[in-house]
């Protein structure tokens, strides 16, 4: 089945629960995570948000985007991130582990690799629930890079699945 139909399928789910104008169960409440699994476990690796944030995020969804995407020399370069579609591995504890292996490069005006690296961070948790709330901070400083235009592209890697995504956003270093 498609992602689209999937989709579909998880909100008909959800709108078909019983006495939908009166109060819930708990039951209604689980019926209609496992419909969003479903479709969630066979979305690719995407992002809801990817931006460059002012300073790093205080959790999930904390964060101030910054208005713009010039640097100053040495000035951090944090984005904030939130992955959908990653997979959960479950333990034999009934734990999930979940997380990425991030690589990045860095390409000039001219999309001429001039940094990189792989492995560049690892995050990786264990959980007692099918998380959906996760968010990526990467911050990367490029002391001495010239003024110019660049483009920082992560690669993410779900270490839960053979799932990848990336992340690429242009920006400018000052003079």
């Amino acid at each position: 089945m498609k992602t689209t139909q999937l989709a579909t399928a998880a909100i008909l789910a959800c709108l078909s629960l019983p006495g939908t104008a009166a109060a819930q169960t708990l039951d209604d409440i689980i019926a209609a995570e496992e419909a969003v699994i479903e479709v969630w476990e066979q979305t690719p690796l995407t992002f809801r948000t990817a931006i460059f944030a002012d300073a790093s995020p205080g959790g999930f969804g904390i964060y101030v985007e910054r208005a713009h995407n010039e640097f100053l020399p040495g000035e951090p370069i944090i984005v904030y991130a939130e992955p959908v579609g990653y997979a959960w591995h479950e333990s034999p504890d009934g734990t999930y582990t979940f997380g990425f292996n991030v690589d990045f490069l860095l390409k000039d005006a001219n999309g001429k690799i001039v940094g990189g690296q792989e492995n560049f961070q690892q995050l990786e948790l264990n959980s007692r629930y099918r998380n959906r709330e996760f968010m990526l901070t990467l911050t990367l400083n490029v002391d001495g890079a010239p003024a110019g235009e660049y483009e920082i592209e992560y690669r993410v890697r779900d270490v839960a699945s053979d799932k990848a995504g990336t992340i690429a956003l242009p920006f400018y270093i000052a003079e």
